[in-house]
């Protein structure tokens, strides 16, 4: 029995990327397969790696950063068989390892799941085109529909359902979330194809798409802080409001391409979740504007502050109107 550790991002892009991997890569009955995942916004993941766990396992990381997580892959490579990481945020302490095989890029045009996607020669390209809608990436996307010859209505359920899979993993905690990342991992890697997955009345995608409808009307009644410079909205310290902040910012982004866009949300300790948006037109600075702050990151064309004072509030703003001046 071999042991082979799933390490994803609990969004669209983390999800669909371990589908694409693991249908290309399936494990057999006798094999032991263990899942760590957590909200979008928990990519600390490794750590959650013990030694005696780590022993004699085949690891597999994708859509978490790499500098987030350096210590502890340093920490699990002397334990594991191998070790393969994916993703597409900045990767400045990635090393070399003969154990270790990176997949990493950090381009605003591409996804953890169009990065498989590559790896696996399009084996599996449907769920890598929701992936990099779910991410925002419509753009890249629609020249993958094109070049598959896809229609319309199979572009727009291809969208519609990475934005529902993605909303999904917007959270503080999995309570916040209709389905824990790794429970809608298990039930839509059994489908063949997204397109099984929406025409199935029982699948996720229904309770997905009725809770999102809910939330972002919610979403769009709510107060909006900036026009000079960028849209900035807040929302309130609620449940609904977690779960939409990062695709109603996707939303805004899209329907504002030279603006930067930033999603403020209350959070339970005081302070403020920041989800930042760089224009469409000029998909970088956000990870930099971000890493100014204690607790921010993330990569070029977006990225978030997870607890920002709110006495710092004016000074972040000030920094992205500033940037994309």
């Amino acid at each position: 029995m071999s042991k082979y550790i799933d390490l994803f991002n609990g969004d669209a892009d983390g999800i669909f990327s371990l589908i694409q991997w693991r249908k290309a890569y399936p494990l057999t009955a006798q094999d032991q397969q263990i899942l760590i995942t957590g909200v979008k916004r928990d990519i600390a993941l490794v750590s959650k790696i013990d030694d005696e766990l780590a022993h004699l396992s085949k690891i597999t990381v994708l859509d978490i950063s790499f500098d987030k997580n350096q210590e502890d892959v340093n920490r699990v490579l002397d334990h594991c068989q191998s070790l393969f990481y994916c993703d597409h945020h900045k990767a400045d302490s990635l090393f070399e390892h003969p154990k270790l095989t990176s997949r990493i890029n950090t381009k605003p045009t591409v996804c953890t799941g169009l990065l498989v996607n590559g790896e696996l020669k399009g084996e599996h390209s449907l769920w890598a085109i929701a992936a990099a809608f779910g991410d925002g990436l419509d753009s890249i996307a629609d020249k993958y529909v094109a070049q598959l010859g896809l229609d319309t209505t199979q572009r727009h359920q291809l969208k519609e359902l990475g934005v529902l899979v993605n909303y999904n993993g917007y959270g503080s905690s999995v309570e916040d979330l209709h389905f824990s990342p790794e429970e809608l991992y298990k039930r839509l890697v059994s489908y063949d194809t997204p397109f099984d997955v929406i025409v199935d009345e029982n699948s996720p995608f229904r309770q997905l798409k009725e809770g999102y409808e809910t939330d972002i009307t919610q979403a769009k009644n709510s107060k909006q802080l900036r026009q000079e410079g960028g849209i900035a909205v807040i929302l309130d310290d609620a449940p609904w409001a977690r779960r939409i902040s990062g695709t109603y910012g996707n939303q805004l982004a899209a329907e504002n391409p030279s603006q930067p866009v930033i999603i403020v949300t209350l959070n339970a300790q005081g302070s403020y979740t920041i989800s930042l948006r760089a224009p469409k037109e000029h998909p970088h600075g956000a990870s930099t504007i971000c890493s100014k702050f204690a607790t921010g990151g993330g990569r070029e064309g977006a990225a978030g502050i997870n607890e920002l004072p709110i006495d710092d509030l004016d000074k972040f703003l000030a920094e992205v109107v500033q940037y994309y001046k």
